[in-house]
């Protein structure tokens, strides 16, 4: 049985079974500087919220060691198990976990991403996906142990907001690390070699690959922080990744304040993505108003030193 058929009967069954809780959300949409933002209102997150801190001021518990086995997959080589992300807004939401526990804010290494890579090339039949990964305290994550996240994408247009942007870069080179000037926070993106990629019959060679591709934009990222803050916490970043690039951004913190409605709303790797999460009527309300969304991004990033210089990495 393929992955993309397991994960469906496995989703399938879980959902009757109700080992895994479904949630209709309605979706805005709101372009901003050419990118086309995703608005999720999910109002009964805001009820499993409540219940999980609850939860979690009784008792700790991590939910993959083990895994529930209605939400099992599959393992994915030594290292990795599939397992179905138990609170879903996005039919077969998936999350790739280390079989033993390993800390959230450690990087990714050749075994994560290929497994990451593995599964979102194959979990979803033809349909795009993306993968990310919420690093350290500030990121968004909500479990310690670590996992990436990998969502099928679905719409008419198949890809991830952010996209938009990527697709402008003039001439860009597989492996050359950019900035898009159009983003007010410091980030580094890099573009993937798929002929190399889909061309490749050796795991060892492929995990390397990508490894590469991400230590490079870690080191840019870090680059890039030298130069336009100075981080006083520990370092928290956010990771994107589709079939055709890598995206780094790093975090100063995990909630973006609106001063004027005086709410504050937790933003992950989606919202970087360009894919954001409501769960109040307050919440959809301030950001469907907002004037300008990437000023809710930069509120949770860093934003650039404008008398910095940028000439290391290539602006768009």
């Amino acid at each position: 049985m393929t992955l993309s058929n397991l994960i469906e009967e496995k989703y399938n069954i879980a959902l009757k079974n109700k080992d895994l809780l479904f949630y209709e959300t309605t979706k805005v949409t709101k372009n901003v500087d050419g990118v086309e933002f995703e608005i999720t209102y999910a109002p009964p997150l805001a009820n499993k919220t409540e219940a999980v801190v609850e939860e979690k001021k009784k008792i700790k518990v991590n939910p993959f060691l083990p895994p529930h086995p209605a939400l099992y997959v599959q393992d994915i080589g030594e290292e990795h198990s599939v397992v179905l992300n138990k609170f879903c807004i996005v039919p077969h939401h998936i999350i790739v976990i280390t079989k033993e526990f390993k800390s959230q804010s450690q990087p990714l290494f050749p075994g994560d991403l290929l497994a990451a890579w593995k599964c979102m090339m194959t979990a979803f039949g033809t349909t795009p996906a993306l993968t990310f990964y919420n690093c350290g305290p500030f990121s968004g994550a909500s479990q310690p142990h670590k996992h990436l996240q990998i969502v099928p994408l679905d719409g008419s247009n198949p890809q991830p907001p952010i996209k938009a942007l990527f697709n402008q870069i003039p001439e860009r080179k597989a492996g050359q690390i950019y900035l898009l000037n159009q983003l007010p926070f410091v980030h580094v993106i890099v573009p993937l070699d798929r002929n190399f990629i889909d061309s490749s019959t050796d795991d060892e060679e492929l995990s390397d690959y990508l490894s590469q591709m991400f230590f490079g934009l870690l080191d840019a990222m870090f680059q890039q922080l030298r130069k336009h803050a100075t981080p006083d916490r520990e370092i928290s970043y956010n990771f994107i990744m589709s079939d055709q690039f890598m995206m780094l951004i790093p975090r100063s913190r995990e909630l973006a304040t609106l001063s004027q409605e005086n709410l504050q709303i937790s933003i992950n790797s989606l919202g970087f993505a360009g894919m954001l999460l409501v769960k109040t009527p307050e919440e959809l309300t301030a950001l469907e108003n907002h004037n300008d969304l990437m000023q809710v991004l930069k509120d949770v990033g860093y934003a650039w030193n404008q008398n910095a210089d940028l000439e290391d990495a290539m602006e768009q």
